[in-house]
């Protein structure tokens, strides 16, 4: 098992990645929250019905944790509103969990905002563990204590910073996942390779396949991108906004989809829009948009920009949580493993993305 350490003061945690089993898993998480009064398990309906793993897992829970019950959620991004949370407070409160109480949530990107937001807001605040079960969930957003929903106006306006005890990464999980949903994973592997670890780009490019001990290295090195940038600004006042690379524009694409694009598939498009963008004024390097290009493809994922970027696409970026008195504080790359925040005003930026893709 690879422990990879989130150095946060009195909110410090461990990121556990392992080939494990549900026993092994079980134990990290008891451990990690201590004595709770009693334990929420929240799970991905799809997942628990997709998945032979995730009973045995909730078993091994309630094995070595008091009060274990399970509620499945919605599945995927249909579980990240707040009627959606709403309803998990109320369960939770007709449950009798108090203050000591504590909650797991297993499942994808969406379960781990669900479930971490749910745990900020419930008794204004108690303790979780995310056992992430997408490549996605592992490399991004079950780590940092992003927490969060959407709503009409756009994606992740509303959350809060809370985070987790333990974060579990059991990489059989990815045995079952579908084609399209690793692919979409793979978007925010790329992403920590362009902002921090070009040595990452570089395993990507020399492995066409993905062997399991090559899989296992690169899910480490993302997060350990994610992890040394949380440590530097937990809250997201400065270097952490480098985590947003192609999510400017990605969260608009993949509104404007009315969410049937991944949220992987969304990020490559805002990369290659974003890389195009900083090609466009002298700031990305001559050849790495070409090179991205072929790298996202290669994976699966969606590089046709041009043909989804349009004026009320843009429009999106309005209400994007980087906007700040009329501009945003948009991410580019100057180079692999380095990135930059330029504040870019509104109106400009549009026009610059329309004529750069």
């Amino acid at each position: 098992m690879t422990t990879i350490s989130v150095p946060l003061g009195q909110r410090s945690y461990q990121v556990c990645i392992a080939p494990a089993g549900v026993a092994e898993m079980a134990q990290e998480i008891a451990a990690a929250l201590g004595k709770p009064t009693g334990v929420a398990v929240l799970v991905d309906s799809r997942l628990g019905q997709l998945s032979p793993r995730v009973q045995p897992l909730v078993e091994a829970l309630a094995a070595r944790l008091p009060g274990v019950q399970r509620l499945d959620l919605p599945a995927g991004e249909s579980c990240k509103t707040l009627a959606a949370i709403e309803r998990t407070c109320g369960w939770l409160a007709g449950g009798g969990y108090d203050r000591g109480a504590a909650l797991v949530g297993i499942g994808g990107g969406a379960t781990s905002d669900h479930a971490g937001f749910a745990a900020a807001i419930y008794l204004r605040g108690i303790a979780y563990a995310t056992c992430p079960t997408t490549l996605l969930a592992m490399v991004d957003a079950s780590v940092g204590g992003k927490t969060g929903v959407d709503i009409a106006a756009g994606k992740n306006l509303v959350g809060a910073f809370h985070q987790p005890r333990a974060v579990v990464a059991d990489l059989g999980f990815l045995d079952s996942l579908p084609a399209r949903e690793f692919a979409a994973g793979m978007a925010e592997v790329v992403k920590a390779g362009l902002i921090a670890d070009a040595a990452l780009l570089d395993m990507l490019e020399a492995h066409a396949a993905m062997p399991a001990a090559v899989l296992a290295k690169v899910i480490e090195s993302a997060v350990r991108v994610k992890v040394e940038v949380v440590a530097a600004d937990e809250r997201e006042s400065g270097r952490r906004a480098i985590l947003n690379f192609g999510h400017t524009v990605g969260h608009a694409i993949e509104a404007a989809s009315g969410f049937q694009l991944l949220h992987g598939e969304a990020v490559s498009l805002g990369m290659v829009a974003a890389l195009a963008l900083g090609t466009a004024r002298g700031v990305t390097e001559p050849g790495l948009l070409p090179r991205m290009t072929a790298l996202l493809a290669r994976l699966g994922l969606p590089v046709d920009v041009k043909q989804r970027l349009a004026a009320d696409v843009l429009d999106r970026m309005e209400v994007d949580k980087k906007r700040v008195s009329g501009s945003v504080r948009f991410v580019l790359v100057p180079r692999p493993g380095q990135a930059i925040i330029e504040a870019i005003a509104l109106d400009e930026l549009k026009r610059e993305l329309l004529a750069a893709v």
